[in-house]
């Protein structure tokens, strides 16, 4: 009994809590609200891992696969996503494959298969043919269904009513999720009231 004792304290010593942080679209983990963000992790003793995207002439296949090459987790690891934007869209498609114990989405962008038809044309326009046909790979409805993690779903307060109402679908369908409306807030990670909601949540959770 002693000796099977030893061996779960040795597991627990050598697991590590592994949290990848997946920018938004043409953004980087340098800008201000990242930066803060993985200080803050690693005060709660988090190994955070930073994702590089090359978002110039690729779509969002290109980003899930430039994503999962870059993890560095053990099988044993605890590992929690954290994306915003089209990084909680990478995150959400990944997350099936890493199997994470917990997922966070900020802003989760409103580019599933499902979500097309309900957005401005002009947004299709910026983004390009190329990315929106890819985009039609993704369904949200049926990629919902393999969530069986904990789900943070972080939205803005202000404009954009097509983020509410993906994130708000969202946490009608996965199962285990908790819906933050985070008032007075645009789509920008760096805000002061968007962080701090954020971190509010990484407080809390089950390590």
């Amino acid at each position: 009994m002693d000796h099977l004792c030893a061996f779960v304290f040795k597991i627990k010593l050598i697991m590590n809590k592994v949290v990848y942080i997946i920018p938004g679209f043409r953004q980087n983990t340098k800008m201000k609200g990242y930066i803060e963000l993985i200080k803050f992790f690693k005060t709660k003793k988090f190994k955070v891992v930073p994702i590089k995207i090359t978002w110039k002439h690729k779509v969002m296949s290109d980003y899930i696969k430039e994503f999962q090459t870059q993890l560095i987790h053990k099988k044993e690891d605890d590992v929690y996503l954290f994306g915003f934007s089209f990084g909680a869209m990478i995150a959400f498609i990944s997350a099936d494959k890493i199997k994470p114990k917990d997922l966070l989405l900020a802003s989760l962008s409103p580019y599933f298969k499902e979500d097309l038809k309900y957005n401005p044309p002009a947004w299709s326009k910026y983004l390009g043919k190329k990315r929106m046909k890819d985009f039609e790979n993704f369904s949200f409805n049926q990629l919902s269904k393999k969530i069986n993690c904990q789900t943070y779903l972080f939205v803005e307060g202000l404009k954009n009513k097509e983020i509410l109402r993906r994130v708000k679908d969202a946490h009608k369908k996965i199962k285990k999720s908790e819906l933050i409306i985070i008032e007075n807030t645009k789509h920008d990670i760096s805000q002061t009231e968007y962080l701090n909601k954020v971190k509010e949540s990484i407080n809390i959770l089950k390590t």
